[in-house]
């Protein structure tokens, strides 16, 4: 025993030096994993931050051309100016049904409510998958010494553990492993004739919920919490997908309108600058005075503003139809001009208030949240109730445990030297809450969750009781306002053709004809306005059901492709999350980049056409 002693002192006083380098290594190796790389240079490149503490200025003369304030006497556009393409203008054709085609092939946004559900779907996988069976492996081995008598010691070991974890659907936790043991005592102070020995010891442990936590409805809850979300993001993906494709064809409808608001503008124009003629004509032959042409002449241009201001709003309206389509042949700009080529659908229809109430609510997304969140506010209260039971636990574990000289005896307990023995154990694990005020809070609040979800629904229901209603009346005066414009158009327009047959024949002032042009122009769009009105109300009344436009429907999983999801893998560099992806990549200057690239002086004005002049050449908007 002394020398083991000796030689373990000299083994001591021999590495110094090894003992030191590897604390030295140690403190390195805590020093560097504690120093962050991205602390100094932070999540953001330096253009970037510059660029959010710095505003520029607006410097208009840089981002186009100047011309100066032309004369009061140039000459006004002809109507066939304004209702002309401008140079590289081109009209597309595009009807209703191009628009939901394109609308859910090509809109972002059901691209982005479409991958929703995808994400929903995996999660509740995942939590589908905490009844997977685990298997773990632990090895190791090392050396235990003790020199301290009367328990002096020299041991070497290998331990080596598979074990197999089961959770059970009812609460349960079956583990099962199997521990082998070799050890070599160098002392021989456990066996005086053999110091090397095998140890083989499978267990078999049970964790039995009986009361608290028990039953396969308590711990399946968060599965079923999750496929209820999984409804529940489903369910407002058909919403949004929904709700995409009416908003695309109110979209549709009100760039017609615009269409239309702009041609009968555009046509007034061309009645007024015809008057002008006529006016010119008669005082040629000494028929009419100059202040009827004058007055001809003003009314003419003042009709230029409604030219103008329908054409920018047809400018308006088209970019959001081409917004929602997204197509690559429609680009946002005015080089493509929309021919709308679906017409309204001037029917009348008769509605059943009720009817039409049945199947709103069998169809609403709406209604089908409100049933899922009672459904699942029912489950928290079945789920709050089990947590008022106390807490009693069955647990059991067996072991048989081998000992021998070799592997095989030490695992079969036999040989002359093998043994084996059983051991066991069992028993119960009571808790009890004295008050257990925490549950009843819990049940308390499932409780008010189920009345809050059944008031919701309620007033869900009511709601679109409401919408239905107001929808169903909205096309009956909607089909009565276009009939009643019609008719006003028409008289309108034989109002205005007597009035200038009179004003030609002198039996009638410039100021009456100007007055009956102005009532035509105005019957005419109040008759735009009503039918554009009437085809929204009739997709109003379809969006109120739940329903689609057209009478196709469609199938979100068939109809509207999902992308893989290797499609969003940023790839293995480390720092892919500080990279901008391609789609948002964009040039950024700095301020003195972009003041070297602004012209030194402000641009020379450049010289305007006759057409030009008040307003440009073509107004005719996409």
């Amino acid at each position: 025993m002394t020398q083991v002693r000796t030689a373990s002192a000299a083994a001591y006083q021999f590495f110094p030096s090894f003992r030191r380098n590897t604390t030295l290594l140690l403190i390195t190796t805590v020093l560097v994993a504690c120093e962050s790389p991205y602390r100094d240079r932070g999540i953001l490149s330096k253009d970037v931050a510059e660029q959010l503490a710095h505003i520029d200025g607006a410097d208009l003369a840089a981002l186009g051309e100047t011309g100066p304030l032309p004369s009061s006497t140039v000459a006004p556009p002809t109507p066939e100016e304004l209702a002309g393409l401008e140079p590289g203008q081109r009209r597309l054709d595009v009807d209703l049904s191009e628009v939901r085609a394109s609308v859910l092939e090509n809109n972002l946004g059901i691209k982005v409510a479409r991958i929703d559900p995808a994400i929903a779907n995996e999660r509740a996988l995942r939590e589908r998958a905490k009844f997977e069976w685990t298997f773990g492996l632990i090895a190791d081995g090392g050396r235990d010494v003790n020199y301290e008598p009367p328990l002096q010691a020299d041991i070497w070991n290998a331990n080596v553990r598979p074990n197999l974890n089961v959770p059970l659907a009812d609460g349960g936790q079956l583990d099962v492993d199997w521990k082998l043991l070799y050890f070599n005592d160098e002392l021989n102070s456990l066996d005086n004739q053999d110091g090397t020995g095998y140890q083989s010891v499978p267990r078999v442990s049970l964790t039995q919920p009986l009361l608290r936590g028990g039953g396969r409805l308590v711990n399946e809850a968060s599965i079923l919490v999750a496929e209820f979300g999984q409804r529940r993001v489903e369910i407002r993906t058909r919403m949004m997908v929904q709700q995409y494709l009416v908003d695309a064809e109110r979209n549709y409808w009100r760039a017609y309108g615009a269409s239309r608001a702009f041609d009968i503008s555009l046509e007034s124009y061309r009645r007024a600058v015809d008057q002008v003629a006529v006016a010119e004509r008669l005082a040629a032959t000494r028929m009419a005075s100059m202040s009827e042409v004058i007055k001809a002449k003003y009314l003419a241009v003042s009709q230029i503003g409604d030219v103008i201001a329908a054409s920018e709003q047809l400018r308006s309206r088209s970019r959001q139809l081409k917004q929602a389509m997204n197509r690559t042949d429609l680009p946002l700009d005015d080089s493509v001009v929309i021919k709308f080529t679906s017409g309204p659908e001037l029917i009348q229809y008769r509605f059943v208030p009720q009817t039409v109430l049945d199947i709103a609510l069998r169809r609403r997304t709406e209604m089908l949240e409100a049933e899922v969140a009672i459904a699942e506010a029912t489950l928290g209260i079945q789920v709050a109730q089990n947590g008022l039971l106390p807490k009693l636990d069955a647990f059991g574990t067996s072991a048989p445990v081998g000992f021998g000289t070799d592997l095989g005896s030490a695992i079969g307990g036999n040989g002359a030297d093998g043994s084996m023995t059983l051991a066991f154990n069992a028993g119960v694990r009571l808790q009890v809450p004295l008050g257990n005020e925490a549950a009843k809070a819990d049940l308390r609040a499932a409780l008010y969750q189920r009345l809050k979800e059944l008031a919701t629904g309620q007033d869900r229901r009511l709601s679109i009781s409401r919408e239905v209603y107001d929808t169903v009346s909205r096309t009956k005066t909607g089909w009565q306002l276009v009939v009643a414009t019609r008719q006003a158009v028409d008289l309108a327009a034989r109002a205005y053709e007597g009035v200038r047959v009179l004003y030609e024949k002198r039996a009638s002032t410039i100021t009456d004809l100007t007055q009956s042009l102005t009532q035509l122009s105005e019957s005419q769009r109040s008759e735009a306005a009503a039918v554009v009105s009437y085809q929204l109300a009739l997709l109003d009344l379809a969006d109120a059901t739940g329903m689609v436009p057209g009478r196709a429907g469609l199938s979100i999983n068939s109809d509207i492709s999902l992308p893989a999801p290797e499609s969003g893998d940023p790839g293995s560099d480390p720092d892919a999350f500080l990279k901008i992806p391609p789609l948002l990549e964009a040039e950024r200057l700095q301020p003195a980049q972009a003041s070297a690239r602004t012209p030194n002086s402000v641009a020379q004005p450049i010289a305007l056409s006759r057409s030009a002049v008040p307003v440009s050449p073509s107004l005719r908007p996409n």
